[in-house]
């Protein structure tokens, strides 16, 4: 799948989304987005459709029993693998927060920044250098 890459539309989708609070496993607009939740509903806008889940319950600490679960999940959905060099808009970043193991994405948003919910914060638009070049562990284009 070929996205138009639209600047003036991803401004007004930040503006839409900058105000909405982070809650686990929230998947909308009206009561809140964890990570994934606001990468599907960014991604939708654009014709792309995520799923929201693979089937189970997404408990708090899914990652203690299933390192894998994020990574399988956004690998299954297909689009082509890219290198943290070949970065651009619309890209979907995943990064490892803790112990090595990926539990957080994003969408890039420009070759150096991304879009990402995080707890207590909500929206964050952060660049990719420093520590969140240290944690990325892959990106994929649809």
């Amino acid at each position: 799948m070929n996205v138009h890459i639209d600047q003036q539309q991803i401004q007004e989708l930040i503006q839409k989304y900058e105000d909405v609070p982070f809650v686990h496993n929230g998947r909308s607009l009206e009561e809140g987005f964890d990570c994934l939740g606001f990468v599907i509903a960014f991604y939708r806008e654009f014709g792309i459709h995520l799923p929201s889940d693979d089937g189970k319950t997404i408990e708090k600490d899914w990652y203690k029993t299933d390192s894998e679960r994020l990574v399988r999940g956004l690998k299954s959905v297909g689009g082509l693998e890219v290198s943290i060099h070949e970065l651009q808009p619309l890209d979907l970043v995943y990064f490892a927060i803790n112990r090595g193991i990926v539990t957080h994405t994003g969408i890039m948003i420009s070759d150096n920044e991304f879009l990402h919910m995080r707890p207590l914060i909500g929206l964050k638009r952060a660049s990719l250098d420093g520590k969140w070049q240290r944690r990325f562990r892959g990106a994929v284009r649809f």
